[in-house]
């Protein structure tokens, strides 16, 4: 019986994932992103100066916080001019520091640790990424996209 992969294998090194520290300000994080457009990351890790990680940034968060009543407007007070989504109020959203924004990690992987674990995680608490440590620092992340196509494989392959 075929054995599933460890993270080590799965994973995303941080030095391939975008992050910033918490002081960066949300412009910042747009930026980022937007660059990291062609490599498909939806998300920032967000670090401490002695570069501990203390949680995410994703797109959908920046979204709600660049124009917070955004989502709960009604489709038909919805304008389809960007004039009328950034306002000046919105711009000044921007300059705010990103670690008013983030949400916290409460679990971290290990390296050793298997894909149908990240899977379990990841599903148990309806997210699509989790850090993994190696040595007591972070490494990288792993995705749930990388988990599905792990566990794809090897369905297909019985």
């Amino acid at each position: 019986m075929a054995k599933i992969k460890n993270l080590k294998g799965l994973m995303i090194p941080i030095t391939d994932y975008p992050h910033m520290p918490y002081w960066a300000t949300l412009e910042e994080a747009v930026v980022l992103l937007n660059f990291s457009y062609e490599t498909a990351h939806d998300t920032i890790l967000v670090f401490e100066e002695s570069y501990r990680l203390i949680g995410v940034l994703d797109q959908k968060e920046i979204l709600k916080n660049i124009h917070p009543g955004f989502s709960k407007l009604s489709l038909e007070k919805i304008s389809d001019k960007w004039e009328k989504l950034i306002s000046t109020h919105n711009l000044d959203q921007l300059k705010k520091p990103i670690k008013d924004f983030i949400t916290p990690f409460n679990i971290i992987l290990d390296v050793e640790d298997h894909a149908l674990k990240a899977a379990h995680l990841m599903l148990k608490h309806d997210i699509d990424l989790l850090p993994v440590k190696e040595s007591e620092k972070i490494a990288g992340v792993v995705k749930m996209h990388d988990i599905f196509h792990e566990i794809a494989t090897f369905i297909l392959k019985s």
